[in-house]
């Protein structure tokens, strides 16, 4: 149903649209202020995931029996895009916490 370089293209929309609706829900939820350098990160992430999710997912874009079977392959290749960028994040903070940790036991007392 769909050609392969179209499937790539809609990945690439697909995965930038998901990755900055990801980077907004996590900007939404910290209630930080605005960083356009982790807005950046969860957009190229979601491009990244996009174009992998379409390449590994080829066949069954051109084989989609109706729209409906389409639709549901991009509503589900949006959900593992969110979870990507989501895993990405908490491994993200998950290192910047054990570094923080290993900073403040190498810190010597003050007196």
């Amino acid at each position: 149903m769909v050609e392969t370089f179209f499937a790539v293209v809609i990945g690439f929309i697909i995965g930038a649209a998901a990755g900055a609706l990801s980077a907004y829900l996590g900007w939404n939820k910290s209630g930080e202020p605005f960083d356009t350098r982790k807005f950046v990160s969860g957009l190229i992430t979601g491009i990244i995931a996009g174009i992998v999710v379409v390449a590994a997912n080829t066949q069954a874009f051109q084989s989609a029996a109706d729209d409906t079977a389409l639709l549901i392959s991009y509503v589900v290749m949006v959900l593992a895009i969110i979870g990507v960028d989501a895993v990405r994040t908490s491994i993200t903070g998950a290192i910047r916490n054990a570094r923080e940790d290993k900073e403040v036991e190498k810190k010597p007392e003050a007196k």
